[in-house]
């Protein structure tokens, strides 16, 4: 499949790699297609690109939140693993909004809101946690925000 990103250019891809939203992302409802881009190549980096195949200028700058936060907490309940036909816990990626703001050692991550991907169905969701310790602008890199 080749698809069109303002960030990337013309990418071709693999057909498993598409990811379905069916109900898209709150905001973008209509956006239901989209294939994880990773920041680096190697594989090397926490980060990711969540990018759109149907409109070139939708990518959303992510990252996996338990390389900066090992404490963190996503816990599935029945009806979203059915929804994302979770057979394992370990099939499924949990990965979180970034804002990387004017400095990256600035970025914020929306911990509340985190998207859940089924990486054997390639199926993905994002989802609202309860938790009240998680908030939807939670210092990425907070060693260094202390510091500044």
């Amino acid at each position: 499949m080749k698809i069109h990103t303002d960030q990337f250019g013309e990418l071709e891809l693999a057909d498993d790699r598409l990811l379905t939203f069916e109900r898209g992302i709150p905001g973008f409802e209509e956006e239901t297609k989209f294939v994880l881009l990773p920041a680096d190549p190697s594989g090397d980096s926490p980060f990711f690109f969540l990018q759109s195949t149907e409109h070139a200028a939708i990518s959303f700058f992510m990252a996996d939140p338990f390389v900066f936060l090992p404490d963190y907490e996503v816990k599935l309940d029945d009806a979203l693993t059915g929804q994302l036909k979770l057979a394992d816990p370990s099939d499924a990626i949990v990965l979180v909004t970034v804002t990387p703001n004017q400095n990256i050692v600035e970025a914020t991550a929306n911990l509340k809101a985190p998207v859940v991907i089924n990486n054997k169905k390639q199926l993905g969701k994002q989802i609202v946690l309860q938790n009240p310790n998680y908030q939807v602008k939670h210092p990425l890199f907070q060693q260094a925000a202390r510091q500044v």
